[in-house]
């Protein structure tokens, strides 16, 4: 049986032979090594399987970009502060919460009545800062250093005044400092860099009070003095002497003018107070208490010196110190009824705002009056609970020029009644509660003693010496452009110093001329 033996191996053969072609491809397929990529490309219309690794790509930061706009926000800030004291006055940032709204009112009111415009302005140092953005630092760099500052503000005002810029933060490092800068071609010198070390000195860091006190002292005029030693000087002095006599006599008839206009006004007012109180001290009951006696005779003696005073009265100084003695008088019945009371005696308070006739305050309370704003009075009882019931209060009316008015409205004629009611006895006063009242007082007293010999030579002394500089400084110039080099040196700096370019804001293109300045950090 041959046949199938020959059949078998040929089947075993073909099988071989169909196999080999499967084992020689694999065998020629190479096997990826852990850890390295295949070098087999990947098949088209298949994914592959080999990860691509990301692209890192390292961008520097713009540093010089970051600094510009935040020079831009800064400014842009200024430019809001400028807008805010288009007038002169005070301004506060409400990110600043270290002023009470009473402090700010009081001390806008001081910056403009003070005898130099001022501009104030209190800004935290977070709007000015341009240091780089970062998690790991805190540094602080303002935008503009010292004076600079309070010149930003100027440059977008474009009014010539003093100008003054607190920023607030926790400590100096932070950024905390005061500056200030007076820009003026023509008028008085004022001590402003001698108002910031005063200010930082006594007061720092209570911004109320070092305000306070750079208002005070910032608006006195530095006076500059001169000496006379040319031989005419005996004739000189003559004539000065004759003029100041000749200033001073016309400025004490004018005021004296001024006060008998406001004695027809306050001498019957205190006349008929004067009359009220004497019946309600004589009506008192007799009493054989000694503390008692001594108080009803002490208040009736009060009286009787203000009668006197008042018969005798030739100007303000009279009607103010008849207002103190009747102001002491009606305490002194306060005093009186707290001892009769077994109760220990009150500590003096200002007078009741809406009538000083009804004595001592009490409390204080809100007030609106028709057309204002709501402000924080001193009243008494009667007075509280009149306001607590929505009803109008018992307000002192005076009548002038056949009309009834009430009497903080007559601001110059009453001046003296009210600094006499809210004077202390020690020199000191109350504070009024009326802005435009104490604006009125403030003023008439600025235009007395603007009137004064000193006063004027003072002004006049300061315009020549400015003319002086002006014209120096203007033949100094002109030598310097005509010798083309000799004198250019000296002509550049007085450019850079009262006439530099204005780095930015509104307003003209070249600042006026520096008078006085100063930069505190504290």
């Amino acid at each position: 049986m041959n046949p199938p033996r020959v059949r078998l191996p040929l089947l075993l053969a073909a099988v071989v032979l169909t196999t080999l072609p499967v084992a020689a491809a694999q065998a020629a397929t190479p096997t990826p090594t852990p850890g390295k990529p295949s070098a087999t490309k990947p098949t088209p219309g298949k994914p592959s399987s080999t990860r691509t690794r990301p692209t890192f790509r390292y961008t520097p930061p713009d540093t010089a970009g970051d600094r510009r706009r935040a020079l831009e926000k800064a400014g842009t800030y200024m430019d809001q502060v400028a807008a805010a004291l288009g007038s002169p006055g005070l301004w506060v940032d409400p990110a600043v919460k270290k002023l009470t709204a009473s402090e700010k009112s009081e001390l806008d009111a001081a910056a403009k009545a003070s005898a130099a415009p001022m501009r104030i302005a209190v800004i935290p140092a977070s709007a000015l800062n341009v240091a780089p953005t970062s998690s790991f630092s805190t540094t602080v760099r303002l935008a503009w250093e010292g004076e600079e500052i309070a010149d930003q503000l100027y440059d977008r005002v474009g009014v010539e005044g003093v100008y003054a810029v607190l920023v607030d933060a926790s400590s100096e490092r932070k950024g905390r400092g005061f500056h200030a800068v007076q820009r003026a071609d023509k008028g008085p010198t004022y001590h402003v860099g001698d108002a910031v070390d005063q200010a930082v000195d006594c007061c720092a860091p209570d911004y109320e009070e070092m305000l306070e006190r750079f208002i005070q002292r910032g608006q006195e005029i530095d006076k500059p003095f001169y000496i006379d030693a040319a031989p005419w000087a005996g004739g000189a002095a003559g004539l000065g002497g004759l003029w100041w006599g000749v200033t001073t006599l016309g400025a004490r008839r004018a005021r004296r003018k001024e006060e008998q206009q406001h004695l027809e006004v306050a001498k019957p007012l205190l006349n008929e107070e004067i009359i009220a109180l004497s019946q309600h001290v004589s009506g008192l009951p007799t009493t054989s208490d000694p503390q008692q006696a001594k108080l009803s005779k002490d208040v009736l003696d009060t009286v009787e010196k203000a009668r006197h005073r008042l018969d005798e009265a030739k100007g303000d100084a009279d009607t103010e110190a008849v207002a103190t003695l009747l102001g002491s008088a009606r305490y002194g019945l306060l005093c009186l009824d707290a001892v009769r009371a077994g109760k220990p005696m009150p500590e003096p308070t200002a007078p009741c705002f809406f009538d000083p006739r009804h004595g001592p305050s009490t409390g204080s309370a809100n007030w609106t009056p028709e057309g204002g704003r709501e402000r924080g009075v001193d009243v008494c009882d009667a007075c509280a609970a009149r306001l607590a019931a929505n009803e109008q209060p018992d307000i002192r009316m005076v009548t002038v020029r056949d009309r009834a008015r009430p009497y903080w409205t007559l601001g110059e004629e009453l001046a003296s009644y009210m600094d006499g009611y809210w004077s202390r006895g020690d020199g000191s006063r109350w504070w009024f509660p009326d802005e435009d009242a104490r604006r009125a007082g403030t003023e008439m007293r600025a235009r007395w003693a603007s009137r004064r010999a000193g006063a004027r030579f003072g002004r006049a002394a300061s315009d020549i010496g400015t003319s002086i500089g002006s014209w120096s400084s203007s033949s100094n110039s002109d030598s310097g452009d005509s010798d083309g080099g000799g004198w250019s040196s000296g002509s550049s700096r007085r450019r850079s110093f009262s006439s530099r370019t204005r780095s930015s804001g509104g307003g003209s293109s070249r600042r006026s001329s520096r008078r006085s300045g100063g930069s505190r950090g504290f």
